[in-house]
């Protein structure tokens, strides 16, 4: 199997495949947001972490990148709009 095989695999995989522990975005927020984001996402027994991120509109880190575990991220979603 070639590398453009693999790939394909891995894009067109089910969602039976999916990690539920495995962390995935959940939100891309200001830079200045996004720590308490995190903090009010752990304050609420989430798994959270998160990065700057470079914005390439603006071309700097002006961007924070708040990721949650697969399995969380309904509750997540109820933090964020709560």
């Amino acid at each position: 199997m070639g590398l453009r095989d693999r790939v394909f695999q891995w894009l067109n995989r089910g969602s039976t495949d999916l990690d539920p522990d495995e962390f995935v975005e959940f939100a891309v927020v200001l830079v200045g947001a996004g720590p308490l984001l995190v903090a009010r996402l752990q304050a609420a027994g989430i798994d959270a972490m998160g990065d700057d991120t470079f914005n390439v509109g603006t071309q700097v880190l002006s961007d924070y990148s708040v990721r949650v575990r697969r399995r969380d991220l309904e509750a997540a979603a109820h933090v964020f709009d709560g």
